[in-house]
Protein backbone atom coordinates (compact mmCIF):
# COMPACT_ATOMS: atom_id res chain seq x y z
CA UNK A 1 0.00 0.00 0.00
CA UNK A 2 1.55 3.32 -1.11
CA UNK A 3 1.69 6.19 1.35
CA UNK A 4 -0.99 8.85 0.74
CA UNK A 5 -0.37 12.28 2.26
CA UNK A 6 -4.00 13.42 2.49
CA UNK A 7 -5.34 16.22 4.69
CA UNK A 8 -6.58 15.79 8.25
CA UNK A 9 -9.18 18.05 9.82
CA UNK A 10 -7.00 18.58 12.88
CA UNK A 11 -4.34 20.17 10.63
CA UNK A 12 -6.78 22.77 9.33
CA UNK A 13 -6.64 26.18 11.08
CA UNK A 14 -10.30 26.83 10.20
CA UNK A 15 -11.60 23.83 12.19
CA UNK A 16 -13.89 25.25 14.93
CA UNK A 17 -12.31 25.06 18.38
CA UNK A 18 -15.16 23.02 19.99
CA UNK A 19 -14.88 20.38 17.23
CA UNK A 20 -11.09 20.30 17.49
CA UNK A 21 -11.25 19.95 21.27
CA UNK A 22 -13.75 17.07 21.00
CA UNK A 23 -11.56 15.30 18.44
CA UNK A 24 -8.42 15.74 20.57
CA UNK A 25 -10.16 14.51 23.71
CA UNK A 26 -11.28 11.34 21.95
CA UNK A 27 -7.78 10.77 20.59
CA UNK A 28 -6.15 11.32 23.98
CA UNK A 29 -8.55 9.15 25.97
CA UNK A 30 -8.37 6.35 23.41
CA UNK A 31 -4.60 6.26 23.95
CA UNK A 32 -4.73 6.54 27.75
CA UNK A 33 -7.73 4.36 28.59
CA UNK A 34 -6.69 1.57 26.19
CA UNK A 35 -3.04 1.94 27.32
CA UNK A 36 -1.93 2.00 23.70
CA UNK A 37 1.52 3.32 24.52
CA UNK A 38 2.63 1.29 27.56
CA UNK A 39 5.25 -0.72 25.65
CA UNK A 40 6.45 2.46 23.98
CA UNK A 41 6.70 4.31 27.29
CA UNK A 42 8.90 1.50 28.61
CA UNK A 43 11.08 1.73 25.50
CA UNK A 44 11.41 5.51 25.95
CA UNK A 45 12.59 4.98 29.53
CA UNK A 46 15.27 2.60 28.28
CA UNK A 47 16.46 5.05 25.60
CA UNK A 48 16.52 7.85 28.18
CA UNK A 49 18.89 5.82 30.36
CA UNK A 50 21.15 5.02 27.41
CA UNK A 51 21.18 8.68 26.39
CA UNK A 52 22.42 9.72 29.83
CA UNK A 53 19.91 12.54 30.21
CA UNK A 54 17.00 13.31 32.53
CA UNK A 55 15.26 15.74 30.15
CA UNK A 56 12.72 14.88 27.47
CA UNK A 57 11.97 17.54 24.88
CA UNK A 58 8.39 16.66 23.89
CA UNK A 59 8.14 18.21 20.43
CA UNK A 60 4.79 18.55 18.62
CA UNK A 61 3.23 17.98 22.06
CA UNK A 62 -0.31 19.06 21.19
CA UNK A 63 -2.18 19.68 24.43
CA UNK A 64 0.44 17.77 26.46
CA UNK A 65 -1.97 15.11 27.71
CA UNK A 66 0.01 12.18 26.35
CA UNK A 67 3.20 13.46 27.97
CA UNK A 68 1.37 13.63 31.30
CA UNK A 69 0.50 9.95 30.79
CA UNK A 70 4.18 9.21 30.03
CA UNK A 71 5.30 11.00 33.19
CA UNK A 72 2.76 9.11 35.31
CA UNK A 73 3.81 5.82 33.72
CA UNK A 74 7.49 6.49 34.45
CA UNK A 75 6.77 7.69 37.98
CA UNK A 76 10.10 9.50 38.26
CA UNK A 77 10.57 12.86 39.94
CA UNK A 78 14.06 13.22 38.45
CA UNK A 79 12.86 13.24 34.82
CA UNK A 80 11.71 16.58 33.42
CA UNK A 81 9.47 16.67 30.34
CA UNK A 82 9.40 19.96 28.43
CA UNK A 83 6.27 20.50 26.32
CA UNK A 84 6.56 22.47 23.09
CA UNK A 85 4.76 22.94 19.80
CA UNK A 86 4.84 25.16 16.74
CA UNK A 87 1.46 26.47 17.87
CA UNK A 88 1.73 26.08 21.66
CA UNK A 89 -1.45 25.70 23.67
CA UNK A 90 -0.15 27.59 26.69
CA UNK A 91 -3.32 27.19 28.76
CA UNK A 92 -3.24 23.41 28.26
CA UNK A 93 0.51 23.28 28.95
CA UNK A 94 0.05 25.14 32.22
CA UNK A 95 -2.76 22.80 33.23
CA UNK A 96 -0.54 19.78 32.52
CA UNK A 97 2.21 21.31 34.65
CA UNK A 98 -0.16 21.60 37.59
CA UNK A 99 -1.46 18.07 37.11
CA UNK A 100 2.08 16.67 36.95
CA UNK A 101 3.21 18.18 40.23
CA UNK A 102 6.14 19.88 38.51
CA UNK A 103 7.40 16.97 36.42
CA UNK A 104 6.24 18.74 33.26
CA UNK A 105 7.30 22.21 32.16
CA UNK A 106 6.85 23.99 28.86
CA UNK A 107 8.53 26.20 26.30
CA UNK A 108 6.32 29.29 25.85
CA UNK A 109 7.64 30.28 22.41
CA UNK A 110 6.77 28.58 19.14
CA UNK A 111 9.20 25.73 18.39
CA UNK A 112 9.93 24.68 14.82
CA UNK A 113 10.72 20.97 14.88
CA UNK A 114 12.95 21.49 11.82
CA UNK A 115 15.17 23.89 13.78
CA UNK A 116 14.91 23.23 17.50
CA UNK A 117 16.57 26.00 19.57
CA UNK A 118 20.01 25.10 20.88
CA UNK A 119 19.05 25.59 24.53
CA UNK A 120 16.47 22.77 24.27
CA UNK A 121 18.79 19.87 25.00
CA UNK A 122 17.81 16.34 25.94
CA UNK A 123 15.96 13.46 24.34
CA UNK A 124 13.82 14.74 21.49
CA UNK A 125 10.52 12.89 21.47
CA UNK A 126 7.82 13.02 18.79
CA UNK A 127 4.77 10.83 19.43
CA UNK A 128 1.90 10.34 16.96
CA UNK A 129 2.98 13.31 14.84
CA UNK A 130 5.64 12.12 12.37
CA UNK A 131 2.98 10.98 9.91
CA UNK A 132 1.89 14.63 9.59
CA UNK A 133 5.17 15.43 7.82
CA UNK A 134 6.13 14.52 4.28
CA UNK A 135 9.37 12.61 3.77
CA UNK A 136 11.70 15.61 3.14
CA UNK A 137 10.53 17.19 6.39
CA UNK A 138 11.01 13.94 8.33
CA UNK A 139 14.54 13.81 6.97
CA UNK A 140 15.06 17.44 8.07
CA UNK A 141 13.82 16.63 11.59
CA UNK A 142 16.38 13.83 11.84
CA UNK A 143 19.11 16.03 10.32
CA UNK A 144 18.53 18.78 12.89
CA UNK A 145 18.93 16.30 15.76
CA UNK A 146 22.10 14.88 14.23
CA UNK A 147 23.59 18.31 13.53
CA UNK A 148 23.01 19.33 17.15
CA UNK A 149 24.05 15.93 18.59
CA UNK A 150 20.78 15.31 20.41
CA UNK A 151 19.15 11.88 20.90
CA UNK A 152 15.81 11.43 19.19
CA UNK A 153 12.81 9.09 19.33
CA UNK A 154 9.82 8.75 17.00
CA UNK A 155 6.80 6.70 18.09
CA UNK A 156 3.69 6.17 15.98
CA UNK A 157 0.53 4.16 16.85
CA UNK A 158 -0.75 3.95 13.27
CA UNK A 159 0.21 1.37 10.65
CA UNK A 160 -0.23 1.55 6.88
CA UNK A 161 -1.85 -1.80 6.26
CA UNK A 162 -5.37 -3.09 5.63
CA UNK A 163 -5.77 -4.94 8.93
CA UNK A 164 -4.87 -1.88 11.00
CA UNK A 165 -7.29 0.30 9.05
CA UNK A 166 -10.10 -2.24 9.46
CA UNK A 167 -9.38 -2.57 13.18
CA UNK A 168 -9.60 1.19 13.67
CA UNK A 169 -12.72 1.47 11.49
CA UNK A 170 -14.52 -1.09 13.64
CA UNK A 171 -13.44 0.36 16.99
CA UNK A 172 -13.65 4.11 16.39
CA UNK A 173 -17.48 4.54 16.29
CA UNK A 174 -17.91 2.56 19.50
CA UNK A 175 -15.12 4.46 21.25
CA UNK A 176 -16.54 7.81 20.13
CA UNK A 177 -19.98 6.96 21.49
CA UNK A 178 -18.51 5.74 24.78
CA UNK A 179 -16.38 8.86 25.25
CA UNK A 180 -19.31 11.13 24.37
CA UNK A 181 -21.81 9.77 26.89
CA UNK A 182 -19.69 9.28 29.99
CA UNK A 183 -16.40 7.61 29.13
CA UNK A 184 -14.68 10.93 29.84
CA UNK A 185 -15.43 12.56 33.18
CA UNK A 186 -16.95 14.96 33.96
CA UNK A 187 -19.76 14.60 31.44
CA UNK A 188 -19.72 17.51 28.98
CA UNK A 189 -22.63 18.94 27.01
CA UNK A 190 -20.25 19.95 24.20
CA UNK A 191 -18.73 16.49 24.06
CA UNK A 192 -22.15 14.80 24.03
CA UNK A 193 -23.50 17.09 21.30
CA UNK A 194 -20.44 16.98 19.02
CA UNK A 195 -19.62 13.37 19.81
CA UNK A 196 -23.05 11.70 19.67
CA UNK A 197 -26.00 13.97 18.89
CA UNK A 198 -24.57 15.99 15.96
CA UNK A 199 -21.31 14.04 15.83
CA UNK A 200 -19.01 16.39 13.91
CA UNK A 201 -16.20 15.73 16.38
CA UNK A 202 -16.60 11.97 16.08
CA UNK A 203 -16.73 12.12 12.28
CA UNK A 204 -13.50 14.15 12.24
CA UNK A 205 -11.93 11.66 14.66
CA UNK A 206 -12.89 8.78 12.36
CA UNK A 207 -11.75 10.51 9.16
CA UNK A 208 -8.45 11.70 10.65
CA UNK A 209 -7.77 8.25 12.05
CA UNK A 210 -8.14 6.61 8.64
CA UNK A 211 -5.96 9.26 7.00
CA UNK A 212 -3.34 8.89 9.74
CA UNK A 213 -3.03 5.21 8.88
CA UNK A 214 -2.65 6.05 5.18
CA UNK A 215 0.03 8.64 6.03
CA UNK A 216 2.03 6.30 8.28
CA UNK A 217 5.63 5.32 7.54
CA UNK A 218 7.05 1.81 7.59
CA UNK A 219 10.31 1.28 9.47
CA UNK A 220 12.07 0.63 6.15
CA UNK A 221 11.04 4.11 4.98
CA UNK A 222 12.44 5.70 8.13
CA UNK A 223 15.68 3.76 7.62
CA UNK A 224 15.95 5.01 4.04
CA UNK A 225 15.55 8.60 5.24
CA UNK A 226 18.21 8.10 7.91
CA UNK A 227 20.71 7.04 5.26
CA UNK A 228 20.14 10.38 3.49
CA UNK A 229 21.10 12.42 6.58
CA UNK A 230 24.62 13.85 6.64
CA UNK A 231 26.44 12.47 9.67
CA UNK A 232 24.01 9.62 10.33
CA UNK A 233 27.00 7.27 10.69
CA UNK A 234 27.80 9.00 13.98
CA UNK A 235 24.59 7.72 15.53
CA UNK A 236 23.35 4.35 16.69
CA UNK A 237 19.92 3.86 15.10
CA UNK A 238 17.22 1.34 15.91
CA UNK A 239 13.80 0.85 14.33
CA UNK A 240 11.31 -1.74 15.55
CA UNK A 241 7.68 -2.58 16.13
CA UNK A 242 6.30 -2.76 19.68
CA UNK A 243 3.06 -4.42 20.82
CA UNK A 244 0.01 -2.20 21.23
CA UNK A 245 -3.61 -2.94 22.16
CA UNK A 246 -5.39 -6.10 20.93
CA UNK A 247 -2.86 -6.92 18.25
CA UNK A 248 -2.05 -3.36 17.21
CA UNK A 249 1.56 -2.18 16.97
CA UNK A 250 3.68 0.87 17.64
CA UNK A 251 6.37 1.92 15.18
CA UNK A 252 9.45 3.00 17.13
CA UNK A 253 12.67 4.73 16.06
CA UNK A 254 15.55 5.79 18.29
CA UNK A 255 18.81 7.51 17.44
CA UNK A 256 21.68 8.06 19.90
CA UNK A 257 25.01 9.79 19.29
CA UNK A 258 27.61 7.04 19.30
CA UNK A 259 29.60 8.68 22.08
CA UNK A 260 26.59 8.01 24.33
CA UNK A 261 26.55 4.34 23.36
CA UNK A 262 30.31 4.08 23.91
CA UNK A 263 30.02 5.74 27.33
CA UNK A 264 27.30 3.26 28.27
CA UNK A 265 29.56 0.29 27.46
CA UNK A 266 32.62 1.76 29.18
Amino acid sequence: MNRAHLFEFNDMPWLPTPVRKTLMEQLHHMAVQLRLYDAGFDAISQVLERAGTRTIQALCAGDGGLMLALSQHMGRDDVRIVLSDKFPSLESFQERERESGGRLTHEPASVDVLDVPGHMTGLRLIVNAVHHFQAPMVRAILADAVAKRQPIVFMEPVQRDVLSILRFSAAAPLLSLYFSVGGIRPLSLRRTLLGAVAPLGSLCFFFDGIVSHLRAYHTEEWEALIREVDGHEGYTWETRYLPGFLGSRLTFLSGLPKEKALAERA
